[in-house]
């Protein structure tokens, strides 16, 4: 509205041009809501030459003015004529066809004009609410954090290469879980659950804090806060035939890894969530973990690849907090602290025993 007055400034410009850019859901609300806006001008031509300030009356939907263009200064002559007709309907007189045609034509417009109001008023809270199902996806490159916030309040941290579609509907909040790694912080609403999906596998929450990971087919789900539920998505007939195990229950502090069908969980590992975690802050932890591990893990935050070339080198053990895209500090506490080379190349590094 601002935005359309004679009002708006180089500096209202300025900021709302940095609101914009500060990130993607709020050019999403804009681009929806200007939507709505735009086919909300239409209503325009219901009022028109109705003079300013001026409000007809319900019956005065029908009156010429708004198709055959009449005078504004018969305006108050119209409505006391409608009103004059409404009494006479009411009371049951008699009227003649022609005043019967110019009800039943009253009416007509009346109803189109309900219904155009209706239309666009539904449309713009819809849009704007984000209750009818929509398809929004969201994308990270490789080094890559971004922070979202969904239609519904939820908010979702994505990392480093990571890729997920969201689908409202008035049953089920959806995401899918194309790849990568989310951290979902959800809104409460008991009558539309929040379901993550991946692969063959979904958790489900109503209002709670986690986190997933997807390798391939095998997820990881961290629990900070509240309770979710992991269970499969296999159809019905297979579900039958194969026996589908029940669902996995996790609690806030709780961890579980899936291999196939198969669910390891760790109970009350609150210092190993935070551990796992740590990418929110684009920090990398490892402790007494196996090189040939960290070195896959700083492969998602980074192009140019760290490559064991030597196996007598990768079950060397390390620990540390380490910058998830500084690999130059890595490689240098590295071989400052382990008998390792490192080998420099345009678009790899190469590690061997020294």
């Amino acid at each position: 509205m601002r935005r359309d007055s004679i009002v708006w400034t180089d500096a209202d410009q300025a900021q709302f041009s940095a609101w914009l850019a500060e990130r993607a859901a709020h050019r999403i609300a804009y681009v929806r809501l200007d939507t709505a806006w735009s086919h909300a001008a239409r209503l325009k031509a219901l009022g028109a030459r109705v003079p300013s300030g001026v409000i007809p009356s319900r019956r005065s939907w029908g009156d010429t003015r708004f198709c055959r263009g009449s005078s504004p200064a018969n305006l108050e002559a119209n409505t006391k004529r409608r009103g004059a007709s409404a009494q006479r309907w009411g009371e049951e007189v008699i009227t003649t066809s022609r005043e019967k045609r110019r009800w039943a034509s009253a009416r007509l417009v009346a109803a189109a004009a309900a219904t155009c109001l209706l239309v666009v008023i539904t449309g713009a809270y819809v849009y704007t609410a984000g209750l009818v199902p929509g398809d929004d996806r969201y994308v990270t490159p490789i080094g890559g954090i971004d922070h979202v916030r969904l239609a519904d309040g939820s908010e979702v941290t994505l990392n480093t290469d990571t890729s997920i579609r969201v689908i409202f509907t008035a049953k089920e909040r959806r995401v899918q879980l194309e790849r990568g790694e989310a951290f979902f912080e959800v809104a409460k609403n008991k009558a539309r659950p929040f379901i993550v999906y991946t692969g063959d596998k979904r958790v489900m929450a109503v209002g709670t804090s986690f986190a997933v990971r997807r390798d391939d087919s095998d997820i990881q789900v961290v629990v900070t806060e509240g309770r979710v539920t992991l269970a499969g998505t296999r159809p019905l007939l297979t579900a039958i035939k194969e026996s589908l195990a029940p669902p996995t229950y996790l609690n806030a502090g709780d961890i579980a890894r899936t291999s196939n069908s198969e669910v390891l969980v760790h109970t009350d590992a609150t210092a190993e969530a935070e551990k796992l975690l740590s990418w929110r802050r684009q920090y990398v932890v490892f402790d007494n973990t196996a090189l040939t591990d960290a070195v896959a893990e700083f492969n998602r935050y980074n192009t140019r690849k760290i490559v064991i070339a030597d196996p007598a080198i990768a079950a060397v053990r390390i620990g540390g907090n380490f910058r998830a895209t500084n690999t130059d500090g890595f490689l240098w506490l590295l071989q400052s602290g382990f008998p390792i080379t490192v080998e420099q190349r345009d678009d790899k590094v190469i590690l061997r025993a020294r």
